[in-house]
């Protein structure tokens, strides 16, 4: 797949996320289980909903960090289904088309973009379109703050 590059400014997403440490052997799997948990408190408080979204913050060779969660305007916490947002600023983004678990490449052309351009990346996130049998068409956009 060929993906195009783009830097932009980017605002703030308000997100019902739970923060959790994640195997990365596991990472499809405990992404999908945390989205079992998050959904059914944010469609019991009956907040307008948008897209899923997963932070990624600093790991190891076998955790990572993340905040897993969905776009909703009014969400309030409740249990481990925090409130949180994704930054505000200049980011290099691409958008990926098809399989989830292909999604490496897109962070891949990312990292090398930053590489060549002397930019330095701060937090990923993903942002899922919306959902479709057909691989192809499944859109994920994937973002990389942008250090100043």
């Amino acid at each position: 797949m060929a993906y195009e590059v783009r830097v932009e400014r980017v605002a703030s997403r308000r997100l019902a996320a739970i923060h959790a440490n994640v195997s990365r052997q596991r990472l499809g799997a405990e992404i999908i289980e945390l989205y079992d948990r998050v959904w059914p408190i944010v469609r019991r408080q009956g907040v307008v909903t948008g897209h899923n979204v997963v932070i990624y913050y600093a790991g190891d060779l076998e955790t990572m960090t993340v905040d897993v969660g969905v776009e909703a305007a009014g969400f309030s916490a409740s249990g481990d289904v925090s409130s949180v947002a994704t930054p505000a600023g200049e980011v290099a983004t691409t958008a990926h088309f098809g399989e989830y678990t292909d999604l490496v490449a897109a962070h891949e052309v990312l990292e090398r973009w930053c590489a060549t351009s002397g930019r330095r990346p701060g937090l990923r996130w993903e942002v899922y379109g919306d959902w479709d049998e057909d691989p192809a068409k499944r859109r994920t956009d994937v973002y990389f703050l942008l250090e100043a």
